[in-house]
């Protein structure tokens, strides 16, 4: 019988002036058990990224864009430059275990509609738990990080899956992934992973949780609310949601959305002092109904049990963290 070969991956990094993340993460991408090509979408990079790359990294192809075009569209990007029939998108914050790659394909099978695979990023400075096991949002799209902060051990026995990967460890079929156009490049950075899983399921995709696909995030102990760019892009990011889906237009949803994001909008004009969530929210919305509306997608398992106070409690823990931005975000 003729040997079936493996399918082509390629291993995607987003990065803005993030040398000293990427010299940390490319050398545990490089020893993965898969084989797979490793493409650093350098988002316009002012640092030493790119003498990095060619003097230490030769075999790191990277994608040199002009501009900070954001998280979403240089992944898109770099996605168009190969041919590759899985795409793993890992942030430039995270070491990733030896078979993470290989574990996350196995995962995918796209002819039981298995087009999404979820790892799992463990807190850096505590790596017994977890910071992200992928995604899942309620009717409103308002989105959590799934079994964020508890124990590894809930891996032992594998709860449900979420509803879709973080952009930070994700896996998708390149099929999937193009018939819904990528990444929508309007959002700059925040949410827009949230859109994608929104719009695969909506294709009748659905997503596995491999528990042995494991990285440390070294962002996740610097990384937290509190930064008056970060307020701002989430806030336009949730505003431009709300109206793509016409969440507006649904009594229910409209009543959810006012109630979730209201504590949001004003904690941050208590704690960190800016008014720039509102205002943001507003333009967001307003680019929203520029574009066709979306649909939003039947939601079951965890995400359907996911309570406000549930997704309150989940923003008030993001707050314990400091509030340094991504390396490779500008402003």
């Amino acid at each position: 019988m003729p040997e079936v070969q493996a399918p082509s991956v390629a291993v995607i990094v987003p990065s803005y002036n993030g040398a000293q993340f990427l010299r940390q993460s490319l050398p545990s991408l490089l020893t993965q058990t898969a084989a797979a090509e490793i493409v650093v979408a350098d988002n316009a990079s002012t640092d030493e990224t790119a003498h990095l790359l060619a003097r230490e990294f030769p075999t790191v192809r990277r994608v040199a864009l002009t501009e900070n075009l954001g998280f979403g569209a240089a992944i898109n990007r770099a996605v168009a430059t190969t041919r590759a029939e899985v795409i793993v998108v890992m942030g430039n914050d995270t070491i990733c275990e030896p078979d993470l790659v290989q574990a996350l394909c196995d995962a995918l099978d796209v002819e039981s509609g298995f087009v999404m695979a979820a790892g799992v990023l463990l807190i850096a400075d505590d790596p017994a738990r977890i910071d992200s096991a992928g995604i899942v949002f309620d009717r409103t799209l308002f989105a959590v990080d799934y079994l964020h902060g508890q124990s590894i051990e809930v891996l032992e026995a594998p709860p449900a899956p979420p509803l879709g990967p973080t952009g930070g460890a994700a896996a998708y079929a390149r099929a999937a992934f193009d018939a819904v156009g990528g990444f929508d490049e309007r959002f700059f950075l925040y949410l827009e992973d949230v859109d994608l899983v929104a719009r695969l399921l909506l294709q009748g995709g659905r997503c596995r949780l491999v528990p042995g696909a494991r990285a440390l995030h070294l962002g996740s102990a610097t990384f937290g609310s509190g930064s008056r760019r970060k307020n701002e892009l989430m806030g336009w990011s949730r505003g431009y949601t709300v109206s793509k889906y016409r969440l507006h237009r649904r009594p229910s949803s409209l009543a959810r959305v006012l109630l979730m994001e209201s504590p949001v909008v004003l904690g941050q004009l208590v704690i960190d002092r800016t008014t720039v969530g509102l205002p943001a929210r507003l333009a967001g919305f307003r680019a929203g109904l520029a574009v066709p509306e979306t649909p939003i997608p039947a939601l079951h398992g965890p995400a359907s049990e996911l309570s406000m106070l549930e997704a309150l409690r989940y923003r008030l823990s993001r707050r314990k963290v400091s509030r340094r931005l991504p390396s490779w975000l500008a402003g």
